[in-house]
């Protein structure tokens, strides 16, 4: 199956699903090396930023893993891995956005905490790009809400914890439609007020801050909704 460059809308998903089905339908072989960044960036017509995003989520997944100054091979992983991140929605109700809040509220001021103990300065670069991409399209609610999650699942990234890791990315589309209510209803300030309070945490290393803020963030959310639940 060629690669086919990405024309509609949702760029970053599609060159995830894209990837993940060339991997599926073994147009790559276990151990093979993939094109780099640059050369996926050039055939599928996207950003080197958008195909970095799909790769960590790929790695997430356990598809493919990143060897230091060799490139990105395909793993040995079971196709069910990557299909599991499509269970989670079948099992949702219509009111679910309670229960996605309380997961969030649970969850993210631990993967804060953890995050700022074990980033590197390539992730403080990389969360600092998030922000900035999402203080960039705050105007334009739909592609704030994405650029939102994907600080957070970046964020998640930088636990370095498999579990975590997978958990998000398995939850990714149920958090991606909650993001998008959560947006619709709320603006973007507060996520802006709260992404840069932590990204500074982060930037310090001081992890209890970046627990509190988001804790505090979570709180306010959940707050927010929860009357009207």
């Amino acid at each position: 199956m060629p690669i086919k460059k990405v024309t509609r809308q949702s760029v970053s998903e599609q060159v995830f699903e894209q990837l993940k089905e060339q991997i599926l339908n073994n147009e790559w072989q276990k151990g093979e090396k993939i094109p780099s960044e640059n050369e996926l960036s050039a055939l599928l017509g996207v950003s080197r930023v958008t195909v970095r995003n799909a790769l960590q989520k790929l790695i997430s997944l356990g598809l493919i893993e990143t060897r230091f100054g060799e490139g990105s091979f395909i793993t040995d992983a079971l196709p069910g891995i990557s299909m599991n991140s499509l269970i989670p929605i079948a099992y949702l109700k219509e009111n679910s956005l309670q229960e996605i809040l309380e997961y969030r509220r649970v969850m993210e001021g631990n993967v804060a905490e953890l995050a700022t103990k074990k980033a590197s300065p390539e992730d403080v670069a990389k969360l600092e790009e998030a922000y900035l991409a999402m203080d960039k399209v705050k105007d334009d609610l739909e592609q704030f809400s994405k650029a939102d999650l994907n600080f957070h699942l970046l964020l998640a990234n930088t636990t370095k914890n498999s579990l975590i890791i997978q958990t998000f990315y398995i939850f990714s589309d149920v958090l991606n439609r909650a993001f998008s209510q959560i947006v619709t209803k709320r603006g973007n300030s507060a996520g802006i007020y709260y992404h840069k309070l932590l990204l500074e945490a982060v930037k310090d290393g001081n992890s209890l801050e970046a627990k509190r803020i988001m804790d505090e963030h979570m709180e306010d959310l959940y707050n927010t909704f929860e009357t009207n639940m």
